[in-house]
């Protein structure tokens, strides 16, 4: 892709529709190779994001992943066309995501992934590490996934505990959760609260039922980076690398 800029520059902000990996990593290309991707070409922050989100379609109809220098310890891998977490089958998305995210907990020792798209409320974390997946949860109208239990970070969000439920369970406890918190909002209403007043005693502490894509990067600043803050933070320049996805490894 002739567009792509070499030059070094400060990290650039992103995490709004879009997908990630955070890889503790030292470079790069280490996080390429570990995902048996070939032929990356550098890039720096704006023109790497650039090929790896440009709201719809690539240019050149090639679909790219950003890998960022690495910042702060992380290496970030950043594309629109990343598969993600799913237990559908539909054009083997799920599959394409565990071949993705094996490939790197088998060298990494914490592997990270984030994902939203607020059209579909989609949104989607997981985690590995040590090798093994500690948590993987994906919701986009309805559970699509959900491996492992609750972390403390997911607590601390206000997130409700689907620790140990199917996926038709977990969906119905969201739902249980959210009618819970319309009714005792409704309560507290009728003893006299503004609405603004009971929506916040309701919601207390953050406490919510169905995931957003500020939860996304708010777990994103608690497990590792919360990218949507680069911009404002002082890194040093760098670049990274681009790399085309080959179609058994993308949406």
């Amino acid at each position: 892709m002739s567009s792509l800029d070499q030059a070094p520059d400060k990290p650039r902000s992103f995490g709004y529709k879009v997908s990630w990996f955070a890889v503790k990593a030292s470079n790069a290309a280490a996080v390429i190779d570990a995902l048996e991707l070939k032929d990356a070409a550098p890039a720096n922050w704006v023109s790497g994001l650039a090929a790896a989100n440009p709201d719809g379609f690539s240019p050149d109809n090639d679909r790219w992943l950003f890998v960022s220098p690495p910042i702060s310890g992380w290496v970030l891998a950043v594309g629109s066309w990343l598969p993600y977490p799913t237990a559908e089958t539909h054009h083997d998305i799920g599959a394409k995501f565990d071949a993705m995210f094996a490939r790197l907990m088998a060298r990494f020792d914490d592997v990270q992934f984030f994902a939203s798209h607020r059209v579909s409320d989609y949104c989607a974390w997981a985690r590995a590490v040590n090798g093994e997946p500690v948590r993987i949860f994906a919701y986009g109208g309805e559970v699509l996934m959900n491996l492992g239990g609750q972390t403390p970070e997911e607590a601390k969000l206000g997130l409700p505990d689907l620790t140990g439920l199917s996926l038709s369970d977990a969906e119905d406890r969201i739902f249980r959760v959210a009618e819970e918190l319309d009714a005792e909002q409704e309560k507290l209403v009728a003893s006299g609260l503004s609405q603004d007043e009971a929506y916040e005693r309701a919601y207390q502490n953050g406490r919510h039922a169905f995931p957003t894509e500020e939860d996304v990067v708010r777990l994103a600043a608690l497990w590792s980076i919360d990218p949507t803050q680069l911009s404002d933070q002082d890194h040093p320049p760098g670049s990274g690398l681009a790399v085309r996805l080959p179609e058994e490894l993308s949406q």
